[in-house]
């Protein structure tokens, strides 16, 4: 590989995110991550951990300073009762601006299908794509932790 890499990867405790981030020890690269993944391969050299979430920019910049790239897969968990979009959205800027404060030359956004699927009007003979987006009302109407 060269010279040390380094990418950031958000929510790497989960499943698809720890996959990712053992993926990429395997590889060689530094990663950084923001939850504990010590018994992973490498991790004791190549692991950094940072203490943060997503509505802390600071925190953020902290996590995604030095790396080339990041893959933004974790999402907040609003508390009983609060609203689920809010968050996302705020977090998923918070990532994406402390990219651009570190100059990272590569992002990847992980999403889920709630992106999409939750479209009323969207036609049922035309497969999903990029234009197709969830309905904020729809998403919201959702009793999501009540």
């Amino acid at each position: 590989m060269g010279e040390e890499q380094r990418v950031c990867v958000t929510g790497a405790r989960g499943y698809l995110a720890s996959w990712v981030v053992k993926s990429l020890l395997s590889e060689g690269y530094v990663v950084h991550g923001t939850v504990h993944l010590m018994k992973l391969e490498k991790a004791s050299e190549n692991l950094k951990l940072f203490k943060t979430d997503l509505l802390d920019y600071e925190g953020l910049c902290a996590a995604i300073d030095g790396c080339v790239g990041v893959f933004h897969i974790a999402s907040p968990v609003p508390l009983r009762g609060s609203e689920l979009m809010q968050p996302a959205i705020t977090g998923t800027k918070n990532v994406l601006n402390a990219c651009l404060k570190a100059k990272v030359k590569k992002v990847v956004v992980v999403s889920s299908t709630g992106a999409v699927v939750l479209n009323p009007n969207w036609p049922k003979d035309r497969s999903m794509d990029e234009e197709c987006w969830s309905d904020l009302e729809s998403c919201n109407a959702i009793p999501v932790f009540n």
